[in-house]
């Protein structure tokens, strides 16, 4: 039983750091430029911790900071498939 729940917890956890990520692009997304973006994300990118030994909870702040750094390629990745526009 508590097996179930825990593998049901670990999903759901994939599942919202998946959208919290997605969240994390879009409310950069709401800069007035790319660039404003990244600057966004790049300021509110949490602290690493000092002294690192890898328990759980210093685990998960890795994982929130990777959130970020998804969230900044994601950013990127959309800027560089814009078109260039050449003035005439």
């Amino acid at each position: 039983m508590i097996n179930e729940d825990f593998l049901r917890w670990q999903e759901e956890t994939f599942k919202a750091i998946e959208l919290w990520t997605i969240r994390l692009k879009n409310e950069a997304l709401k800069q007035d430029t790319y660039k404003g973006a990244i600057n966004y994300l790049e300021i509110n990118y949490p602290s690493p911790i000092c002294a690192y030994e890898g328990s759980p909870s210093e685990q998960f702040q890795s994982v929130i900071r990777s959130m970020f750094e998804e969230a900044k390629k994601m950013v990127y990745d959309e800027a560089q498939s814009q078109e260039i526009k050449h003035s005439k």
